[in-house]
């Protein structure tokens, strides 16, 4: 027989797939788990127990589920805007700030959206500062502009040179800003189209145009006739025709506005002049006959649309046929390729990244200038296809789903191969998305986590640093069906929140919460919030707690001034009756964190330890602000860690534990060479390191 001591050190690979069971020649077999559900791990190694998620409202959208959108006019004006759908079928927008409702005149702020349940896995959004721009391919492209915290108007978009193809039921599905620039993409008729407008003019979509003035426009000046003063071209006023020169339909001239700034007009009308043999004065009139024409301006300053066309300085006209466009131009790509090109989705990086069915594209200048109509190029970069799920750019790299639903990818520029290349992430974690990914919500600050909504309503979550190395899943599991999720940042705490909109059962009825996942442990044990959709209660102290109808007839956790009392029942009312009073009171859900390393491998001096006869005798766990705790074989027989001593007031908390606590492990001999560690309390946990004392029968 052998002993060891083995050290797991770290848990930088999370949660790995059963397919790997076999594959201790990989290095991360050694930092990854069997298990690993309830926990965050950190770039640093160790691993923490997610907090909890704490109640918000009751969504709007009872019966279908919502959408979530987040908002940022500034680090201190953040949103989450939801989106659903009422009884009547009638769309509705609410608006969360400051972990509430946004309120007018002392009401929730609702207001009505075109947009219905049915639609909103295919709608698509795009920020630019105060607006924020929804595309929909049965929609036609509109902007949402915040006015103030309860005031927020939703218009359709009216553009110049609107591209003929979009039409109703075929409008674009995909939308970014990128170099000045508003990018819609993909109608239904044109999957693989993009369309970029104007540059720093976001509504132009005109492919040709020249600035005016055009070369001529000079030439021909209005003249004041009618004695006001200004060169306007009111009734009276006149232009002189010099021998040889005419004037028709799309000649322009110069002149005043009425306020007397210089403007420059364009005929529209029928009429036509040419001063054949000698000059010609043509005069301005309400009603023209023989040589007079439209005036530009009524007597009320009124502009006759019908004839004449005004333009400022800089204006833009369309140009004439066979003229090159401007650089700065909107410009329209069409994507080809030998596979399906339909666009998923575009992310501004450096280049315009798109993500199509049939794979990855780059669009950008074909030098190191700014993207003009002349200069456009579109790559092919990689064939894995996208899903059309919203990405999330984290660092230098795009985080998307490919297009089965099951695999994350990360696309990314590779100096080595001078080429962007799109690396599988769920690669080593295939099992974490079996039942398929609906959504993406990044959260950038305490740590890099990307989190993914699977179908099934359990949420994933990715702790991603590729620099170090590190790119560890862990499952999210709570009580109920996780449907949406988004993420903002919340400036007075200084990190991002992940929102999530979850169906939960109360009283046999599904019901949909909003709700968002607390702060992490700061360390103050009355502070420790790890209860789902829960409720804090801070005040004098009591033994009787109200608001928690949204859990009534649940059996929840408590935890009371640090100390954990024992589970009950809400009332039908939503009050809950303590053991014992108190002044900092926590209650919601409870949910365990499990933690399972991989088999150990350590101890045999003839060869592996796998396969072989072994006994854990004691486990040794390293901890950093932990109270609470079992370790054991498995989830069903498992042994408490103490922290409470003697010196410890009865009824009082011990307060958060670091450093190391030793179990006698509860099993014989088998041939696993398991160990388990759950947190089932409203208490935190955080695991730095294991080591347990194995024997191996050799």
């Amino acid at each position: 027989m052998s002993t060891a001591t083995p050290a797991i050190t770290n848990f930088t690979a999370g949660e790995i797939s059963p397919r790997l069971e076999g594959r201790t020649d990989l290095s991360k077999y050694f930092n990854g788990c069997r298990t690993l559900e309830n926990f965050h791990v950190h770039p640093h190694g160790g691993t923490s127990r997610r907090p909890g998620f704490r109640f918000v409202a009751e969504s709007l959208g009872r019966n279908a589920p919502v959408l979530l959108i987040p908002f940022e006019f500034n680090a201190e004006q953040t949103y989450v805007l939801e989106f659903a759908e009422d009884q009547t079928g009638q769309g509705r927008m609410r608006v969360f700030s400051g972990h509430g409702v946004v309120l007018s005149d002392g009401s929730p702020y609702v207001r009505d959206i075109p947009y219905t349940a049915g639609e909103f896995d295919k709608l698509r959004y795009a920020q630019s500062d105060n607006s924020l721009i929804l595309v929909h391919p049965d929609h036609p492209v509109r902007e949402m502009t915040r006015v103030d915290h309860d005031d927020w108007t939703l218009e359709e978009m009216a553009f110049t040179g609107r591209p003929e193809v979009w039409a109703e039921g075929d409008y674009p599905s995909a939308v970014c800003f990128y170099e000045q620039r508003l990018v819609l993409a993909a109608t239904r008729t044109n999957p693989a189209t993009l369309w970029l407008s104007r540059t720093g003019e976001f509504t132009d979509f005109r492919l040709k145009t020249r600035e005016v003035p055009m070369d001529g426009w000079r030439d021909l000046e209005i003249t004041d006739g009618n004695g006001d003063g200004l060169r306007d071209g009111k009734a009276g006023d006149t232009l002189v025709l010099l021998t040889g020169a005419g004037f028709e339909a799309r000649d322009a001239l110069k002149g005043q506005h009425p306020d007397g700034t210089t403007r420059y007009y364009r005929y529209k009308g029928a009429k036509n002049y040419s001063a054949i043999s000698a000059q010609i004065t043509v005069t301005f009139a309400a009603e023209p006959e023989g040589n007079q024409i439209e005036a530009i301006w009524n007597g009320n300053g009124e502009l006759d649309a019908d004839a004449w066309e005004c333009f400022e300085v800089g204006d833009r006209a369309d140009a004439p046929a066979g003229e090159d466009p401007l650089d700065d131009d909107a410009i329209e790509v069409t994507l080809s390729g030998r596979q399906a090109n339909g666009i998923e989705f575009i992310v501004p990086r450096r280049a315009l990244w798109i993500g199509t069915a049939g794979g990855e594209w780059t669009l950008s200048a074909s030098s190191s200038d700014p993207l003009t109509p002349e200069n456009v190029k579109a790559a092919q970069e990689g064939t894995s296809g996208a899903s059309s799920t919203r990405p999330e750019s984290v660092g230098f790299a795009t985080l998307y789903i490919q297009r089965a639903g099951r695999k994350i990818r990360e696309m990314s520029y590779r100096f080595e191969a001078d080429a962007y290349v799109s690396k599988d992430l769920t690669l080593l974690s295939e099992h974490i998305t079996e039942s398929g990914l609906t959504q993406l919500a990044y959260v950038q600050e305490p740590d890099s986590i990307l989190y993914g909504v699977r179908t099934d309503g359990v949420l994933v979550a990715l702790t991603y640093v590729p620099d170090q190395d590190v790119a560890a899943w862990s499952r999210i599991v709570t009580d109920g069906v996780v449907e949406r999720a988004a993420t903002v940042y919340n400036d007075a705490e200084k990190r991002d929140e992940l929102w999530i909109a979850v169906l939960r059962t109360v009283n046999g009825e599904s019901r949909r919460y909003i709700e968002y996942l607390e702060a992490p442990f700061d360390g103050t044990i009355e502070d420790a919030f790890f209860v789902d959709s829960g409720l804090t209660y801070r005040g004098d102290p009591t033994d009787t707690v109200s608001g928690l109808g949204h859990l009534a007839g649940r059996t929840v956790s408590v935890l009371a001034d640090g100390t954990v009392q024992a589970d009950r029942t809400v009332a039908q009312d939503g009050t809950l009756t303590l053991d014992r009073p108190a002044s900092a009171i926590h209650a919601g859900l409870p949910y365990s964190s499990v933690l399972q390393p991989m088999r150990l491998d350590a101890g045999s001096q003839r060869g592996t330890a796998q396969t072989k006869k072994k006994r854990i005798t004691k486990v040794a766990a390293r901890f950093h602000n932990t109270l609470g705790g079992l370790i054991g074989p498995d989830v069903s027989r498992l042994e408490p860690v103490y922290f409470r001593s003697p010196a410890t007031p009865m009824g009082r908390s011990p307060g958060p534990f670091s450093g190391d606590k030793i179990v006698n492990f509860p099993k014989g001999w088998d041939r696993d060479g398991l160990l388990t560690i759950v947190q089932r309390q409203p208490l935190p946990m955080t695991v730095l390191m294991i080591v347990p004392q194995l024997i191996v029968n050799e």
